[in-house]
């Protein structure tokens, strides 16, 4: 009896050990990243046992950031950037006056309600002809790479005048890798389905 006590405490124990140190261990993790090329962010991740998140099983995710700089990435799609937001059953991510690549993003939200439903994305941003025609110069491949010559064939060369760009998005997670599921806006006429996938990976990527 006594040695079931004994294991029964140090039980106890573990998951108190575990609620204190493993949330914020993931927190300061997932601030770092995001803040590796300057901004400020803060992220707060609800778990309860916290020892969930040792298998990749949580509550909530909440991510507010300002002043992020962000790497676009141009795979063709297969890498599971969406690993780390996917173990949370609830995400609530936003993010104010970021750069991703060429374009100024004055705010982006990516949010879901339950691990059921997919991704909805919102960017309001904007994009000269001037930051195009440089990113455009650029080796970049796959779809997105695509995108950017297009727009960029149809911005005036040079122009510092800024081309505005909303998107409105569903984006639903297969084993870590974004699809797009429905997309509202485009940039010149062109639709925006590789711009609002390439943001999203670029800062679920940093989680």
């Amino acid at each position: 009896m006594r040695r079931l006590l004994y294991v029964a405490a140090g039980i106890v124990v573990l998951l108190i050990l575990s609620q204190l140190f493993v949330p914020p261990y993931l927190e300061h993790r997932a601030e770092k990243r995001l803040t590796s090329k300057g901004g400020r962010a803060d992220v707060s991740i609800d778990a309860v046992p916290a020892a969930r998140l040792l298998f990749h099983d949580g509550s909530k995710i909440r991510v507010r950031g300002e002043g992020l700089h962000v790497d676009l990435l141009h795979g063709n799609g297969s890498e599971r950037v969406f690993g780390e937001l996917d173990r949370f059953d609830e995400a609530d991510v936003r993010i104010q006056r970021m750069s991703a690549g060429p374009f100024a993003v004055r705010q982006v939200t990516l949010a879901r309600q339950s691990a059921d439903d997919p991704y909805a994305l919102v960017i309001s941003a904007s994009v000269t002809g001037r930051a195009l025609s440089s990113y455009a110069g650029r080796e970049i491949a796959g779809p997105f790479g695509g995108l950017v010559g297009r727009i960029a064939s149809g911005a005036v060369p040079f122009s510092s005048e800024p081309i505005p760009v909303e998107v409105d998005a569903d984006i639903r997670s297969r084993g870590g890798r974004p699809e797009i599921e429905h997309v509202d806006g485009s940039v010149l006429g062109v639709s925006a389905g590789p711009l609002a996938k390439t943001i999203a990976s670029a800062i679920a990527g940093r989680l």
